[in-house]
């Protein structure tokens, strides 16, 4: 701001001293008088273009750092914003959940498991349940993918776990619960019991 009031200053300045100068020029004919003279005055005329010339490439450098500093400042905004998602997770620590979205699948597949008297069949530590009809699913889900689990809800005789008999757990599973809710069920069970893929 500084440098643009002094280069208005000088650019009014040059342009008053060009008239001053042509107004005497024009009141008196022998103007400049002596050789010295006429040289002060270019003198005089190369330094006010001079300084002029200069607070206009100052003043050009100021405004193009200020939009560096602006773009600068742009950019640090968006990074910030774009790593909070990844600082907070950071933050938390590995094996806890940092989305809602992961908390309430979770919630919604214990949601499940209750309403449909899984927990009346087999043993889950995450659910509370002592069920000893079927098999303990802390024991046969650990280490097991989410496809198995999925295959063991809809399909439950496909594999039949060791001691137990076949036709022993609903077949209507699959039908019966909704794609969401056998999802979530999957994941609470793959969750809880440490199976591949349920973190």
């Amino acid at each position: 701001m500084e440098n643009k009031t002094l280069f208005f200053i000088l650019g009014i300045g040059l342009v008053a001293l060009a008239l001053i100068v042509s107004a005497i020029g024009l009141r008196f004919e022998k103007f400049p008088g002596s050789r010295l003279v006429q040289l002060g005055v270019v003198a005089l005329f190369a330094a006010v273009v001079v300084g002029t010339a200069a607070f206009a490439w100052l003043e050009a450098e100021d405004e193009q750092q200020h939009q560096h500093e602006e773009a600068l400042a742009e950019a640090a905004e968006s990074n910030e914003a774009g790593g909070d998602e990844a600082e907070a997770q950071e933050e938390v620590g590995p094996g806890v959940a940092t989305t809602t979205t992961t908390a309430a699948a979770s919630a919604a597949g214990a949601q499940v498991f209750d309403e449909n008297g899984c927990g009346g069949c087999h043993t889950l530590a995450a659910a509370g349940s002592t069920g000893q009809i079927g098999p303990d699913l802390d024991g046969a889900l650990k280490g097991k993918t989410e496809e198995f689990i999925h295959t063991s809800i809809v399909d439950p005789n496909a594999e039949i776990a060791t001691s137990y008999s076949p036709g022993v757990m609903p077949e209507n599973f699959g039908s019966d619960l909704s794609s969401d809710e056998l999802d979530a069920l999957v994941q609470y069970l793959a969750e809880s019991t440490g199976a591949k893929g349920g973190g």
